[in-house]
């Protein structure tokens, strides 16, 4: 009984560990086909050491990741605000609940201060 099923889970296991390194192959190779080499004799023979259009990619993708920071932030400070709005109404809901469910039990609602009971007969007591 055992066996099969560790079976079945050590092939699952398998199978998506083998379906990632896939992925990430892939995805390595991609990233490798794409991005343009840098040549440095081609910066020398400009007569520049640096690369200009480098340096201006990562200064834009620096400011994106900081862009996208602040929107993260600004998206949790959001929902958290939600979330606390949320246990807050529920907190009032359950306290509502229990006011009703005390005025009614202890007679409160009727004007008297007596426990309600559902004897028959006793409705004057």
């Amino acid at each position: 009984m055992a066996f099969p099923l560790l079976a079945y889970f050590f092939s699952m296991v398998m199978a998506l560990a083998i379906a990632v390194a896939a992925l990430v192959g892939f995805g390595d190779s991609q990233l490798h086909t794409t991005r343009l080499p840098h040549y440095p004799a081609v910066s020398i023979i400009a007569g520049s050491d640096s690369d200009a259009l480098t340096n201006s990619e990562k200064a834009k993708e620096a400011q994106r990741v900081a862009e996208a920071r602040k929107a993260a932030e600004a998206r949790r400070a959001a929902e958290a605000q939600k979330a606390e709005a949320r246990k807050n109404a529920k907190k009032q809901a359950m306290l509502a609940r229990v006011r009703r469910y005390n005025a009614l039990a202890y007679g409160y609602a009727s004007g008297g201060a007596r426990l309600f009971s559902y004897a028959p007969g006793l409705e004057h007591y």
